[in-house]
């Protein structure tokens, strides 16, 4: 029940006891045969009770029609405003270069939609894949001198590429940078390096890592900014085939 209905309860029942308690009087007055002027008089005061209440009910409900009113404007706002800000949702392009078998450059393409314009800055972040990749024995509140921290495996890029790490403003991890005014119809380059094992995976060499990750996305989510406006993307771009390019005979 919203506050409105309450009101409107509330108000009804206060109309009905005003009603009731001008009847009892009315009942009263003639079961004592008072002198018709007086009775008049108090049935004149009982009826103009029941007036008041009657009168602070249609204002109540007035204010009651305004409230609803002034609601329904701010709802059909906010579908309009969220229905403008998945129009402008903004368009990406991606072209994946290799560059050797270990590193790779990306280019963010910003393709729209035209009514867009510009991006005062774009946030990309490298996300990772949808396992759980904390060692059982942790899960289980067990601490192992040889397991990684949270902190390392927060750390970690679990996908096949990361960011080339203090490159563009990069952070340490490979994992997030910001560039700023990004227009339509144009692109921002990324270098990219291929993730590795972490070093507390003994055992595991490069190539099985890669390996791994085969056919699987790189994972990004944009957080974009113009103005007061923020908007949320991902995105995956496909991972080309790891291994070294075949060499050909020579003739």
């Amino acid at each position: 029940m919203t506050d409105i209905d309450r009101r409107r309860r509330r108000r009804r029942l206060l109309l009905v006891l005003a009603f009731i308690a001008t009847v009892g009087g009315v009942v009263l007055l003639t079961a004592l045969d008072q002198l018709g002027k007086d009775r008049a008089a108090l049935v004149a005061a009982f009826l103009s009770v029941v007036a008041a209440a009657a009168a602070w009910e249609a204002t109540g409900r007035a204010s009651d029609t305004a409230e609803e009113a002034r609601k329904t404007a701010e709802v059909v706002a906010r579908i309009e405003r969220d229905r403008w800000l998945a129009e402008l949702t903004p368009q990406f392009e991606f072209t994946l270069t290799k560059e050797g078998d270990h590193a790779a450059k990306l280019l963010v393409h910003l393709a729209g939609p035209d009514a867009l314009g510009r991006l005062d800055s774009v946030t990309v972040r490298v996300g990772d894949d949808d396992y759980d990749h904390t060692p059982t024995q942790q899960r289980l509140g067990f601490l192992s001198p040889h397991s990684p921290s949270p902190e390392q495996i927060a750390a970690h890029v679990w996908g096949p590429f990361r960011l080339r790490p203090r490159v563009d403003e990069g952070d340490d991890d490979g994992r997030e940078l910001t560039f700023t005014d990004l227009q339509v119809g144009r692109g921002r380059p990324l270098a990219l390096d291929r993730t590795s094992p972490g070093t507390w995976m003994t055992g595991k060499t490069y190539d099985s890592w890669q390996q791994e990750y085969e056919g699987h996305p790189m994972r990004l989510i944009f957080t974009c900014r113009r103005g007061e406006e923020t908007w949320t993307v991902a995105r995956n771009v496909e991972n080309p085939d790891w291994r070294p390019e075949p060499r050909q005979p020579v003739a």
